[in-house]
């Protein structure tokens, strides 16, 4: 029977096919080309977005937006790639038109464009929300660490200069030693005294600059740098410490869709609870909200200001326990008694710790004497007498307790509301990868587009491409 044979590359045809014909009337490109077609690009901020009068005309940056939302929802991060993709992908040639714009253009339109980016996602969400997709009725809290374009060998801190200016001085001293023995040796016996002299002012001149570094450090107040990006951190991960950003978002219940992201520069989770809560609240537009995140943010602060704003938050505690001594369990500061009236504990003995110190958030309770006479005293404490402390916010600690006793079931609804995206993001868009753009305005860019590629996934898997394209209409 032979094989199914291809048509001949120079067979003429009585009817040429048509770029369209080769486009599904469901495809990817047809919904974004609906999305951008209803965007106001000048309001968003785009560079250009209304056409020069004079000189040489521009890409209009419809389109240079259409290839980036295309690229990031296929994993194409390189401006370089996406060239080469509107030079032979057919999907690409219908949504640009065949136009093919160099990968320089391509680079410096999401370099100068950052901040529309982000309004770009912004406004998808709020089409979402138009359309019913969000539900608003619980929005799950999370952090997660991207790697930053920097690698760890430019990451510098006092500790490490400080270890670096002592391996420094050693070898300087040895070096001068050889010197001195270069010079109690005979003529004809010494060493190369002109090598020693070389490594020995390379030396010096690296000892010079780790000082120079230590000076502007602690000038500046830092505790650590990053060569050639300043803005990030030395962050602990799954793969050990990285140069990172800790990328939070809030994710709505109802399909998955993330209300709103933020990069940041802090190293844990506890300072995010409110920001994050407060902007998902103004995105949804509502007077009450309820979020859910795990122990990372638990905060007795970012908990007191969460019910002030009409907040209710679940978030597990993560406060420290009383150390074991002697091989039992000694007694936690929940079977000591609060007196709120006289601002003062009660210990399971019957008697009273009163307020001894307060610094910062704590409050530090102790007897007036000590518990060496107390038959408890090896079951309460190792010291001489027993101390308690109390955070300021110790009744938002409580409060939120109790919510928690209420609702068991609300740390496995918050890992299967936000723990999606972030596998999405990370496997599906950066594929495992780092940031391709440094800063952190770089780093808000990159991911203000991965947000608005998973979010047009999302979309397009809860309504259909058809459906969507005609909401966009």
């Amino acid at each position: 029977m032979g094989y199914i044979r291809g048509e001949g590359r120079d067979q003429g045809s009585l009817f040429p096919v048509c770029l369209d014909e080769l486009v599904p009337e469901e495809h990817l490109v047809r919904v974004i080309e609906a999305y951008v077609a209803r965007l106001d690009l000048h309001r968003l901020g785009f560079s250009k977005a209304r056409a020069s009068k004079v000189g040489r005309p521009a890409y209009d940056p419809a389109d240079l937006l259409k290839l980036y939302l295309y690229g990031y929802f296929h994993r194409i991060r390189s401006s370089r790639r996406l060239e080469a993709e509107c030079q032979r992908n057919v999907e690409v040639m219908w949504l640009l038109g065949q136009l093919v714009p160099d990968f320089k253009t391509i680079a410096d339109f999401r370099k100068d464009n950052g901040v529309a980016f982000q309004a770009t996602c912004r406004a998808f969400v709020q089409f979402c929300r138009q359309v019913g997709l969000i539900g608003g009725q619980l929005v799950a809290i999370d952090g997660s660490k991207f790697q930053a374009v920097a690698s760890r060998r430019k990451h510098l801190s006092l500790a490490r200069l400080k270890r670096q200016q002592a391996r420094l001085e050693a070898e300087i001293a040895r070096y001068l030693s050889d010197l001195d023995e270069a010079d109690r040796a005979e003529a004809g016996e010494g060493i190369d005294r002109g090598a020693v002299k070389t490594a020995l002012e390379q030396l010096q001149a690296r000892h010079a600059d780790n000082l120079t570094c230590q000076v502007l450090m602690q000038a500046q107040g830092l505790e650590q740098f990053v060569i050639g990006e300043s803005d990030a951190q030395l962050m602990r991960t799954q793969q050990g410490a990285r140069v990172a950003y800790n990328v939070q978002s809030a994710v709505d219940d109802k399909h998955c869709l993330v209300l709103h992201h933020e990069v940041t520069r802090d190293g844990n989770d506890t300072r995010q609870l409110q920001p994050m809560a407060e902007a998902s609240q103004a995105v949804l537009a509502q007077a009450q909200l309820t979020v859910t995140a795990d122990a990372g943010y638990s905060n007795g602060e970012q908990f007191h200001a969460c019910e002030e704003a009409g907040i209710t938050a679940y978030v597990p505690l993560n406060r420290g326990i009383n150390n074991h001594g002697k091989g039992m369990e000694l007694f936690d500061r929940s079977i000591f008694t609060y007196d709120a009236e006289h601002d003062r504990y009660q210990c399971p003995a019957g008697q009273w710790l009163l307020l001894k110190q307060v610094r910062g958030m704590e409050r530090i309770y102790a007897i007036s004497g000590d518990c060496c006479a107390c038959p408890l005293q090896s079951r309460c404490t190792n010291s001489k007498r027993r101390h308690l402390t109390r955070h300021a916010h110790e009744s938002a600690f409580e409060r939120m307790q109790q919510r928690l006793k209420a609702r068991p079931d609300m740390m496995a609804k918050r890992r299967s509301i936000v723990e999606h995206p972030f596998g999405n993001l990370k496997q599906w868009i950066f594929g495992n990868g780092r940031f391709l753009l440094r800063q952190l305005g770089g780093a808000s860019t990159e991911m203000a587009l991965a947000v608005q590629a998973y979010n047009l996934k999302r979309a397009i898997q809860v309504l259909g491409a058809r459906r969507l394209i005609e909401l966009m209409a």
